[in-house]
């Protein structure tokens, strides 16, 4: 009975898998999916139909459902793991999908390492993602290769954007410009390493390629192409306004959103950066570009670093338009929500205090910040930001210390400078020749170990021997002088310093030196000595220059005029000195009058000039109890003098106080470093 009953299903089911492969191999897949389901409603138990109706469910992109499909059947679907990690893939279940594909006990096929490869970005763990896309462009070589490669750059770029401290090793087939996606990957690679004139060129070569790909196709309307190509127009733009070139960045964003692009992430892109462009002028236009970039739906298209910075953004608009407690919410949210080893959000926190005049908050804000991380690596931004605090306090002493301190920072001309003023301010003259010499032996070991001669090297050198000549340290002078010899030995200028400074120490290294010196010959060689003569004669006087401007008719006035020119030319003035003139009643004893300065009408002692006796013979005229018009005058008019002899005082504005200190400037536009790919 029950092989009878098994036969009459059979024969049930085969004129239904044939109809699903006619189906599948026309991909109808909604016809396919009804088969499917009959199929599965004569025998609930048939695996392939199952695996049918999975894989109809994925192609009309109802990944829930296929899901579904997957959990409740997992007998059946043991060996689907592909497309359960697709699935939550799609579904944006990452984690999810990172655990399916990391929990199989065999290897991963050739499919599975692609889609592990996406998880892995779209986790940010772009070191493994760019590893696991190397091994697969070695071992594959299909249809699909140029698609691995877009992805694999674009994954690079992003990795080198987000932590730009790592040197990252590139290989020499690693960048390409065969699509227009991979030279657009190539572009961005080159942006994050800070190469901007080779990603200009790379990114107007990708333009002209897609736009070359897409007019070849020809069903492509101007304004589709546009939206096409707003994702590497928008990245143009963010690569010129690295540049400064901020009128074509601005022109380049508009035209972008004026072409409503449809991707969320190229919107939210290049509201951001316009809204950097604006910085704290036309606050309305940035608040709405803030908002725009901010909305909850472009969340899932943008990652982690991006996301960041648009808050940080949304933050710093919020302190230029006055909403402290607003900024301060959206910086405390982000504390909770990031890690604290990067220094954007204290120094947003820093702009907060400085903007509300709370300096020793920055100052101890910034200084725990430092050290908690000293091991590692903090911006040369937020270390000279903390010097600047330190210093806006009057604390000179204790900014000298750590520069000092820093490694770093003195081996740059600009910041040693600056430490040599600092501690000549204080009168400390020793410590600011110790500066210079440290900072000239720190340096100059750096480049003989990378074997090159670096120009801050020679201007060092330079500015310390003028300084140890003023300290009169002429042995410290002369060991400047060598090594500057030795980095330029053709440089007679520094050989015959050298020379002069070892006659007075060392006269037989000062004769072996001058061995060096160019000869009588070799210096004379070219040169004409007729022409020297004719060129360098007699020194003609100014008197005599004067003689042949006047003209031949004016003789007697000529020799005259000569005469009293050479006698006055003769003559030196002598310069008088004039006595101070003082007052008469001058007293030494007592202090000037503080007011001399101001009309004796706008002084504070003056009472006005007395009447005159027509006037007043006339108090008391009249009728009894009466006011005369003349009294009213008079309190006219001393209110009048009185608003004449306040000071004008001038109004505090906002913009007063924000201008004299520095302003934070928002991160120019880095949310443009986005991937382009079939992600």
């Amino acid at each position: 009975m029950a092989n009878e009953k098994q036969e009459k299903i059979d024969e049930q089911l085969r004129p239904l898998y044939a109809e699903l492969q006619k189906y599948s191999q026309t991909q109808d897949w909604d016809r396919a999916l009804k088969v499917t389901k009959k199929i599965l409603g004569i025998s609930s138990n048939e695996k392939k139909a199952t695996h049918c109706k999975i894989i109809c469910l994925m192609q009309l992109d109802k990944f829930d459902e296929a899901l579904t499909t997957i959990v409740k059947n997992a007998m059946d679907t043991e060996d689907l793991i592909f497309e359960r990690a697709y699935c939550e893939y799609r579904l944006n279940r990452i984690e999810d999908a990172y655990k399916t594909l990391k929990n199989v006990d065999r290897d991963l096929n050739e499919r599975e390492k692609e889609l592990f490869a996406q998880v892995l970005f779209k986790l940010e763990n772009y070191s493994e993602c760019v590893e696991s896309y190397r091994a697969l462009l070695k071992n594959n070589e299909d249809e699909y290769q140029s698609t691995r490669q877009a992805n694999f750059i674009a994954a690079l770029a992003t990795w080198k954007l987000i932590d730009p401290s790592k040197k990252i090793q590139l290989e020499s087939n690693d960048l390409s410009d065969e699509t227009y996606d991979t030279t657009y990957n190539s572009a961005c690679v080159l942006l994050s390493s800070g190469q901007y004139t080779e990603a200009e060129s790379k990114l107007r070569k990708a333009d002209a390629q897609c736009r070359r790909e897409l007019e070849e196709e020809g069903d492509m309307a101007e304004d589709e192409i546009l939206r096409e190509t707003a994702n590497i127009r928008v990245q143009l733009a963010y690569c010129l306004q690295q540049q400064d070139k901020n009128v074509e960045a601005l022109t380049l964003y508009n035209d972008v959103l004026k072409s409503k692009p449809t991707d969320l992430a190229v919107i939210a892109v290049a509201s951001n950066n316009l809204a950097v462009l604006n910085r704290d002028q036309n606050l309305f236009d940035s608040r709405k570009r803030i908002k725009t970039a901010a909305a909850p739906e472009t969340e899932l298209k943008l990652n982690a670093f991006q996301k960041k910075i648009i808050q940080v953004n949304e933050a710093l608009l919020a302190i230029y338009t006055g909403q402290h407690d607003t900024a301060r919410r959206i910086l405390d949210k982000m504390v909770q929500k990031n890690d604290d080893t990067d220094d954007t959000i204290p120094l947003a926190k820093v702009s907060l205090l400085m903007k509300e005049k709370k300096l020793p908050e920055a100052t101890q804000l910034l200084q725990e910040f430092i050290e908690n991380h000293k091991e590692k690596r903090i911006s040369i931004y937020c270390r000279l930001t903390y010097v600047q605090l330190l210093l806006s306090q009057g604390k000179v002493s204790q900014a000298c210390d750590f520069i000092r301190k820093d490694a770093e920072l003195l081996v740059k001309p600009g910041i040693v400078a600056t430490l040599v003023t600092l501690y000549n301010y204080l009168e400390d003259s020793k410590s600011a020749a110790e500066v210079l010499n440290e900072a000239v032996d720190r340096l100059y070991n750096l480049d003989r170990t990378k074997g090159k001669n670096s120009r801050a090297l020679s201007y060092l050198i330079k500015q310390n021997i003028i300084y140890q000549e003023k300290q009169g340290n002429a042995q410290r002078v002369t060991e400047m002088l060598e090594i500057l010899h030795k980095l330029y030995p053709n440089d007679t200028n520094t050989l015959s310093k050298l020379i002069v400074h070892y006659l007075k120490s060392d006269p037989d290294r000062a004769n072996l030196l001058a061995q060096k010196l160019p000869s009588i010959k070799q210096l004379a060689e070219g040169v004409d000595a007729d022409m020297l003569e004719s060129t360098f004669g007699k020194r003609v006087q100014k008197a005599e220059k004067a003689t042949e401007k006047i003209k031949p008719s004016d003789s007697k006035s000529t020799l005259t005029t000569t005469a009293a020119a050479a006698t006055g030319a003769a003559k030196q003035k002598k310069k008088r000195k004039r006595k101070i003139c003082l007052p008469k009643k001058y007293d030494s004893s007592s202090k000037p009058d503080p007011e001399r300065w101001l009309p004796l009408r706008e002084r504070s002692y003056y009472r006005g000039k007395r009447g005159k006796r027509g006037k007043q013979a006339a108090v008391g005229k009249g009728t009894q109890g009466a006011i005369g018009s003349d009294q009213s005058a008079a309190t006219t008019v001393t209110t009048a003098s009185g608003a004449q002899r306040s000071m004008p005082t001038s109004k505090t504005t906002t913009g007063g106080a924000t201008s004299t200190q520095p302003k934070p400037t928002p991160p120019s536009g880095k949310t443009a470093g986005k991937r382009r790919g079939k992600h």
